[in-house]
């Protein structure tokens, strides 16, 4: 039996990241993260959880 690695959907926005540095992390649209987890730009701050579809 093998082990697969499970990607986990979610990221904890760390210190002196913003919803611009989030979506160039991970090549995502800034557009799509906020309506994912439907937030407003100011909301995504230091230790929130983002759900982040790169579909």
């Amino acid at each position: 039996m093998s082990m697969k690695k499970i990607s986990f959907p979610y990221y904890r926005v760390k210190e002196g990241e913003n919803l611009k540095i989030v979506a160039e992390k991970f090549g995502v649209d800034s557009t799509k993260i906020l309506l994912d987890n439907n937030l407003s730009p100011k909301q995504v701050r230091e230790g929130i959880l983002i759900k982040i579809n790169k579909n």
